[in-house]
């Protein structure tokens, strides 16, 4: 049986039809009348015409209307040859249509695809065999295993909020917004603004040594460890609609430290790429990197890591880009053919940036766009802003930085680097040709002067050994002609 009436609102006739009864019966009791006035034009009633025809009108009403009326139509009581069962058909069947499930798996289709999809994804915990059943239900299995509402296993005080916490006290932003018809503490959206990362050299004597955060007016510690699984877990909220979006924004201001390489891990899963940026920050994107100062130091180090992507990660931090991040789980199996759940992130855009504001007529993000094309003139101002060859150049990451140019610029540059290589070298030849040639001279008097110790060491020994060589004579009457009575007649 089909029953038009939800628990916030019901719909009513406003006339009474041969085929209305009344009376006991389920759902049924004493029709109330509504009058024109109210439903149209009154304030003090929100009651919404749905269907007219003739003087017959389906109304919405709100839920203070709803108590007042104790009648209702259920669709059976109304006759099929009536006009008006075809028009409440209609409209159901719209309405089924519209339901929540339905909505949101299409809109969640339609909304991935203006998200760029992460390779690498997060594996949140295995699974039984008997769960792959539900492998369409990825948010019904985290009811199962978990908490409602939680998103992650592990400690239970170690909630979602605990991490907020913790990185509010180490320099990190939130800001989460709820929607007018959402539950307290049901958001629809939030801000993380990274403002400082914590160098695991400035936590203090050891990574275990322990800083407290007050949660709920309890005082509870936390490890460089824990400050480091904060940033992947904070971001493990959703709503009962499974549609929450952040809104994360990395400082430039954390240039101020080394960044860890934990942090380049975790913008692998949650960060972007340029594939999102539109085509005004892609062009002023391509300029940048040719010529970006820290870029080019960072391609003389021996090891750069996260080489893939190091460009792009500078790139939005340099200029504090926002991005749109989400997630959602999967079903899936790991290489051990092993169930688990897995987290696959989606990163898009801000497109407020791309919009034009009303009051200067200008898109949101010209600001953003005039500071980057500022800041790439200044860079261009700056002396030996090409590729530097030195003794601390690694070679094997030149091919990295020359990558970034386009076949006309990359034959100049190999060209002029070809030319400064062969300068370094004439200048290093240069060098060690004059230090040996010193090295030679020097090494020659050393020869002369031990070539004449060397002279005098055996006419001396010689002289120590004539009084033996005359007394070997006269016992063994050496000949004369012998090299040994030929040196004694010499001494």
């Amino acid at each position: 049986m089909t029953h038009i009436g939800f628990k916030t609102h019901c719909f009513i006739c406003r006339m009474e039809h041969p085929w209305m009864t009344k009376g006991k019966g389920r759902g049924r009791g004493r029709s109330s009348s509504v009058s024109s006035r109210s439903s149209y034009g009154s304030s003090s009633s929100s009651s919404t015409p749905i269907i007219q025809r003739g003087g017959m009108i389906l109304v919405k009403l709100n839920s203070k209307t709803q108590e007042k009326t104790s009648s209702s139509i259920h669709m059976e009581d109304i006759p099929k040859s009536d006009p008006l069962y075809a028009k409440l058909q209609e409209y159901i069947t719209q309405k089924q249509s519209n339901t929540f499930a339905s909505i949101a798996r299409e809109d969640t289709i339609d909304d991935m695809k203006t998200y760029e999809k992460v390779e690498k994804r997060e594996m949140i915990f295995l699974l039984e065999n008997f769960d792959i059943q539900r492998r369409e239900e990825p948010w019904k299995i985290f009811q199962r295993y978990l908490l409602n509402g939680l998103y992650f296993p592990g400690e239970s005080y170690k909630t979602r909020k605990y991490y907020e916490t913790l990185l509010i006290s180490t320099g990190v932003e939130f800001q989460h917004f709820s929607g007018y018809n959402t539950i307290e503490n049901c958001y629809n959206f939030s801000k993380m603004i990274v403002k400082k990362i914590i160098h695991i050299e400035d936590w203090g004597i050891s990574s275990m040594t322990e800083r407290q955060i007050n949660l709920n007016n309890v005082k509870i510690s936390f490890t460089y460890w824990d400050y480091i699984q904060a940033f992947k877990k904070v971001l493990c909220y959703n709503n009962e609609r499974h549609k929450h979006t952040w809104f994360i924004k990395v400082c430039a201001k954390i240039f101020a430290s080394p960044i860890p390489n934990w942090f380049l891990i975790w913008w692998s899963y949650h960060g972007p790429t340029i594939k999102i940026l539109p085509e005004p920050f892609i062009k002023l994107y391509k300029e940048w990197v040719k010529i970006s100062p820290d870029l080019n130091k960072l391609y003389q180090q021996e090891h750069i890591s996260y080489l893939q992507q190091i460009e792009h990660i500078c790139f939005f931090i340099e200029f504090s880009i926002p991005w749109i991040h989400k997630w959602v789980p999967e079903v899936d199996f790991t290489e051990e053919q092993i169930p688990c759940l897995y987290r696959t992130h989606y990163n898009n855009f801000w497109d407020k940036l791309m919009k034009k504001d009303p009051q200067t007529k200008s898109i949101h993000g010209k600001e953003l766009l005039d500071q980057i094309a500022s800041t790439i003139k200044e860079y261009n101002r700056i002396p030996n802003k090409g590729i530097v060859t030195d003794d601390s150049t690694s070679v094997k990451h030149m091919d990295r930085r020359i990558s970034n140019h386009d076949e006309v610029e990359q034959n100049e540059i190999i060209l002029d680097y070809l030319e400064e290589v062969k300068k370094t070298l004439l200048a290093n030849l240069n060098h060690y040709a004059k230090s040996d040639s010193s090295m030679r001279s020097e090494a020659s008097e050393d020869m002369h002067e031990a070539q004449q110790i060397e002279e005098k060491e055996p006419v001396d020994a010689l002289k120590k050994a004539k009084p033996h060589l005359a007394m070997l004579k006269d016992k063994e009457n050496i000949p004369e002609s012998d090299p040994l009575m030929l040196n004694y007649k010499n001494i």
